[in-house]
């Protein structure tokens, strides 16, 4: 096994570790990370970000007709 890969692995062991010890760090970034008003699309394919933008934009459609009939 190489130096680099010792390294690597040593890395992850201490990230995994630290994340173990400061949980309520994580809860905090995901807490700001909701308050930006803008959806978390990390890790998601095309598909899953197609159907947030589909979903906004169905919103903001309803409340057009909302403003117009009730407005």
């Amino acid at each position: 096994m190489s130096n680099n890969n010792k390294s690597e692995d040593q890395r992850d062991r201490l990230q995994l570790k630290d994340q173990k010890d400061h949980a309520g760090s994580n809860v905090n970034d995901s807490t700001n990370r909701a308050q930006s008003g803008m959806p978390d699309t990390r890790g998601m394919g095309l598909k899953e970000i197609g159907g947030v933008i589909l979903l906004l934009v169905i919103l903001v459609i309803a409340y057009g007709l909302y403003q117009m009939f009730f407005g």
